[in-house]
């Protein structure tokens, strides 16, 4: 999930993800389990002191921080360089 200058919706983008999630293991009989890759694309707001909050709650948290904003398209490769998942979900982080 490439993030930049998103901090005023990354709670709610988290919250949506979490209750989504919580829907489909409610729905199966076998549990999924994730990790979330958040990459902060050079923000100069208060995005990666949010994401670093949020991952001292959630251990499926992996944050990959830009030194500065290389895009979106860079963002997702190297979000998928480092998933360890059988299956990735690429989304948009701006709701």
């Amino acid at each position: 999930m490439p993030y930049y200058n998103e901090s005023l919706n990354l709670d709610d983008f988290y919250l949506q993800i979490l209750n989504q999630i919580a829907i489909i293991n409610k729905q199966n009989s076998k549990q999924i389990s994730c990790e979330f890759i958040f990459i902060n694309d050079g923000s100069t707001d208060n995005t990666l002191k949010i994401l670093r909050n949020l991952a001292l709650k959630d251990n499926r948290i992996k944050i990959l921080n830009f030194s500065r904003n290389f895009g979106k398209e860079a963002a997702i490769l190297a979000g998928l360089q480092n998933s360890s998942a059988k299956a990735t979900i690429l989304i948009d982080t701006d709701l």
